[in-house]
């Protein structure tokens, strides 16, 4: 049996090392004394190796239930045990199925794999169907998907890294041959790939960057026009926790326009049913800007936290927030330019518990990432929600979900106990397991984005403390991969259905979320706060 020091011991460390990871990611710089408690990440990692090692080596001592059970059964045949009457009760205790619960403490069911406990709690879906459920997707054969994984296990990537920022990467995006990176060391970058270097730095903000959008080729000429610029011109949009918007010409590196937004901005995307741009802000608000008109359309109180991304799919645009909410928005029917953005559902994942990280729609399906380890499954038209196993263990994060052109689930992980990364790889629309990509210096990716290349291999970019091209190498190729290709089985489970109301699993991290506990730590951003407590 665990001792229930260790058994506490473990989960504060892991509560620590969440709050560590909160502190990680605010977008703007930290001060002397959240800096300081970053430093003690190397020190509480080594103390929960060490814990876990005495927790392993305690669980392989144990009898497993089998043997409890061996056990039991061969007591039932000792002399003193042959009375009729306690044979009755030995058989009704066997029958009605000995829990884990009787047969273990707390502390060893937490060693084997650390099992969620089961909590209810209530989250809604306006104008959802109480009756809906998930309905199984078509998928590729059964030959098709092992032809795939196959071909997947047996993928080389080149890695190569781009260096220039101070701080961490916190956006990025592409643009035929080239990438431009957003950072929290307040500059942007423009990188030409086949070459692996610098062309350009973008330097007007006064704040960290938190995000940009790549404006489409079409509209591009629609502003250059208006700009009074070479109509090939192409432009990329920043926002910042300097409260402002700027738009900058690529080909000179130079701001062409500049907009004040009142709110640090958080999440920023193109609307092409508008032709507008839309922004999130720290604290919950979206606004809507006519970049042609220099007006402000729209402005909106979305949500009651951080607007942490959004994503226009079709005629929708999904938000997610640090409240825990994804919402969804017309675009058109009866919007109108006055009001171009129309409400129409809402719907929690697991309310104040959860930050949403990453969105990426799919038709009736959003995959949502979370600061939790399973990527969750909505069906924003009803309210449905199931999981999809991200990490072999509950101590997690999945910063980014995304999907690729050719049909492919991209997802980021994050282990908090090792401070392990890799990306998982899924096939739609199924969304079965493919194949984990990792490297031992891996180190947590905060954004991605992918692109094919002419000859229909993948490439894709992923920020975070390092800016990382990641190159498929042709399938003949003689060079050596720097990228180790594995497989989780735990990854292998088809989604599990949470449904729309009602229960949900809470891992051990989760329910800590609701403990109080002494000396808090409060993080404040302009408009938001969020709460670190470490002891």
């Amino acid at each position: 049996m665990l001792p229930s020091l260790h058994f506490s011991e473990i989960r504060k460390i892991r509560k620590k090392l969440r709050q560590i990871e909160a502190l990680e990611v605010l977008h703007r710089e930290l001060n002397s004394e959240e800096a300081e408690k970053l430093s003690h990440k190397a020190h509480l990692r080594a103390q929960l190796a060490e814990l876990l090692a005495q927790q392993q080596r305690i669980v392989d001592k144990e009898p497993s239930k089998e043997e409890q059970t061996e056990q039991l059964g061969f007591q039932e045949k000792q002399p003193e045990d042959t009375t009729q009457e306690p044979m009755k009760r030995i058989y009704n205790d066997s029958s009605s199925g000995m829990s884990e619960d009787k047969t273990s403490s707390p502390e060893s069911r937490l060693a084997q794999d650390l099992p969620a406990k089961q909590a209810k709690l209530n989250y809604s879906c306006e104008t959802q169907s109480s009756t809906s459920s998930f309905k199984p997707k078509d998928g590729p054969s059964d030959f098709g998907f092992a032809s795939l994984k196959r071909a997947w296990e047996a993928t080389q990537f080149r890695i190569r890294l781009l260096k220039g920022h101070s701080d961490i990467i916190t956006c990025v995006g592409v643009l035929d041959n080239y990438v431009i990176s957003g950072s929290r060391d307040t500059t942007l970058k423009v990188w030409h790939v086949p070459t692996m270097s610098e062309e350009k730095n973008l330097g007007g903000h006064t704040g960290g960057v938190t995000c940009l959008t790549v404006l489409p080729k079409d509209y591009c000429k629609i502003l250059a026009n208006s700009l009074d610029m070479n109509s090939t011109e192409k432009f990329v949009v920043s926002g910042s926790v300097d409260c402002s918007l700027i738009v900058w010409a690529l080909s000179t590196g130079h701001s062409v326009q500049s907009i004040y937004t009142f709110s640090a901005v958080s999440a920023l995307c193109f609307l092409p049913h508008k032709e507008m741009i839309a922004s999130g802000s720290d604290g919950g608000k979206i606004d809507v800007w006519d970049l042609i008109s220099k007006d402000h359309i729209q402005s909106l109180r979305a949500h009651d936290d951080l607007v942490s991304t959004l994503q226009p799919h079709g005629p929708l645009l999904f938000t997610g927030s640090w409240d825990g909410s994804v919402k969804v928005w017309e675009c058109e029917g009866e919007s109108t330019r006055s009001i171009p953005l129309r409400h129409l559902r809402t719907c929690d994942i697991l309310g104040h518990l959860v930050s949403v990280r990453s969105l990426s729609a799919r038709g009736e399906i959003v995959y949502v990432g979370t600061n939790r380890a399973s990527i969750q499954v909505l069906q924003w038209k009803t309210g449905a929600i199931s999981k999809l196993t991200n990490h072999s263990t509950e101590s997690g994060v999945t910063d980014c979900v995304c999907q690729t052109r050719d049909g492919l689930l991209l997802s980021s992980g994050f282990d908090l106990d090792t401070g392990s990364s890799f990306l998982n790889l899924r096939s739609l629309p199924d969304d079965s397991y493919l194949a984990t990509l990792c490297w031992p210096t891996a180190s947590r990716i905060l954004c991605v984005a992918t692109w094919l290349t002419s000859s229909g291999g993948h490439r894709w970019i992923t920020g975070g403390e390092e800016l990382i091209v990641w190159e498929q190498l042709p399938a003949n190729t003689k060079d050596k991969s720097d990228v180790t290709v594995t497989r989780m089985s735990s990854l292998d489970h088809k989604p599990v259905d949470t449904g729309s109301e009602g229960e949900t699993e809470l891992s051990y991290d989760e329910e800590d979320v609701e403990e109080e506990e002494e000396d808090d730590f409060q993080v404040e951003q302009d408009g938001s706060r969020s709460y670190c407590i470490l002891l």
